[in-house]
C-alpha cells in the first residue's frame, strides 16, 4: 500500500503561493494551507502566531495521511521526488530531500553531518511522531533553526532518517524554474 502525504504550506500572502500549492497538489494526497496574520488569503486555516513552525504545528489536528511534508510559500516541491522518496524508503519515520538553494547550492552539503544550517525544511515526517514532536520556535525576534531542531531530536530519539540525494525542493524559483 502506497503511504499518503500531506503538505503543510505556512503562509503570510506572498503571491507565490498558489505555485507552492500547485506543486503540492501536483502529488498530495492532501494540501493545508495555513494563513498567519494574513486574514485576506484563502486558506485552510487562519492563525496569529508569527513564528513558521509554529504556524505549522497548527494544522496538525487537521492532517489525515501517514506522513506530512512542509512547503514553504515561496518555494516549490519536486512531485515525482517527493512521492518516489517515500514509496522507495517505507519504514523511514523522516525522508529528507536536497533542497536547491539559490546561494547555498544543494542543502544538505554533499559530505557534510546533519547540523544547524545544513538542513532546511526539506522533509517529510511521519505524522503521528511530527505531533508527538511539534517544531519549537527558534530565538526569539529571528524564529531560525526550527526545521534542524526537529531533525536533531528526531536524531536524538534515534529515528530512522534517510537522505535523499535526488532535489526535491526549490527555494525561491527563478520563474520558469520547477
Amino acid at each position: 500500500m502506497t503511504a499518503t502525504i500531506c503538505v503543510v504550506i505556512p503562509t503570510v500572502g506572498r503571491p507565490t503561493l498558489g505555485r507552492a500549492v500547485a506543486s503540492a497538489d501536483a502529488f498530495a494526497d492532501q494540501v493545508l494551507v495555513v494563513a498567519d496574520r494574513a486574514p485576506e488569503v484563502d486558506a485552510d486555516l487562519h492563525v496569529k502566531l508569527g513564528c513558521p513552525g509554529l504556524v505549522r504545528n497548527a494544522a496538525a489536528p487537521h492532517v489525515r495521511t501517514d506522513f506530512v511534508a512542509f512547503c514553504d510559500d515561496d518555494d516549490v516541491l519536486v512531485p515525482e521526488v517527493y512521492r518516489r522518496g517515500v514509496d522507495m524508503h517505507p519504514a523511514v519515520d523522516m525522508l529528507i530531500h536536497t533542497m536547491a538553494h539559490p546561494v547555498l547550492g544543494p542543502v544538505p552539503r554533499p559530505g557534510w553531518p546533519l547540523d544547524h544550517g545544513n538542513v532546511g525544511i526539506s522533509f517529510m515526517v511521519r505524522t503521528d511522531l511530527w505531533r508527538a514532536n511539534p517544531f519549537i520556535a527558534g530565538p526569539p525576534a529571528t524564529f531560525r533553526g526550527e526545521d534542524f531542531e526537529l531533525v536533531r531530536r528526531f536524531m536524538d530519539q534515534g529515528r530512522i532518517i534517510a537522505m535523499s540525494t535526488e532535489v526535491g525542493y526549490i527555494v525561491r524559483p527563478q520563474e520558469g524554474q520547477s
